[in-house]
């Protein structure tokens, strides 16, 4: 089973892991509350769990047809006229996003000792975040197999049962034991995953995004260079 889009983590006032299964007393009034930020909640958002949005088929602008592909800052400078067809390009998200911004996103880096690279608000108004990449799909990367396929649904399964459940593995697990139980490849998958070491194409005009594990530094020197997104474009927190 594939982990959902996103999780979002609720923590007691002191710092204590609450949820459902944990605390029959943490019902929706408690989840209300805390995402409200209401001053009386006994619980907060720790931190949330999400994907990466470039994987959307509006991230950026461009043309399809055309080939062409910009970020928001090269459709500022270049203009939102497509260079080939000479037709208006597709907007994308990010373009709408950075027009309705008031001012640029500032973060701080922090690594834990687990070595995820985390996002965090500098004004602390919103909950840290980290983006991870599913565990099915690590596997599959790592050993070159369909996402779909026995061997990644094994080799998941047996992870899961070794440590409890998939965000144990891609957040809070040993790399060494890790690789005690599934061996090196897989191993070294998930620790680039929580350095951010991934490389992206972003979706545009309709087209989905890819995202990549960087498992050969190579990848690096690709076409694809200017929009890879290296372990800078995350940052970090202790957890």
């Amino acid at each position: 089973m594939k982990m959902g889009r996103e999780a979002t983590v609720f923590v007691s006032k002191d710092g204590n892991p609450k949820s459902k299964t944990t605390n029959p007393k943490f019902d929706y009034d408690d989840i209300r509350m805390a995402l409200m930020q209401d001053k009386k909640s006994k619980f907060k958002i720790g931190y949330t769990i999400e994907f990466y949005p470039e994987e959307g088929k509006y991230h950026y602008s461009g043309h399809r047809n055309c080939k062409v592909i910009q970020s928001p800052s090269e459709t500022k400078k270049n203009g939102a006229i497509c260079p080939v067809c000479k037709k208006p390009l597709t907007l994308g998200v990010m373009h709408r996003v950075e027009e309705l911004a008031a001012e640029d996103e500032k973060y701080e880096p922090k690594q834990n000792e687990m070595g995820l690279r985390w996002i965090i608000d500098p004004k602390r108004i919103r909950p840290p975040y980290v983006k991870l990449v599913p565990l099915n799909e690590i596997i599959a990367e790592a050993i070159g197999n369909l996402v779909g396929s026995n061997k990644v649904k094994q080799i998941y399964e047996d992870l899961v049962e070794a440590f409890g459940s998939e965000f144990e593995v891609l957040l809070k697990s040993e790399i060494a034991e890790i690789e005690k139980k599934v061996g090196p490849d897989i191993a070294l998958a998930v620790n680039k995953v929580r350095k951010g070491d991934i490389v992206i194409r972003p979706g545009f005009d309709g087209e989905y995004g890819v995202v990549k594990i960087n498992l050969n530094d190579k990848m690096a020197n690709s076409d694809n260079e200017k929009i890879v997104a290296s372990s800078q474009s995350q940052l970090g927190l202790d957890f």
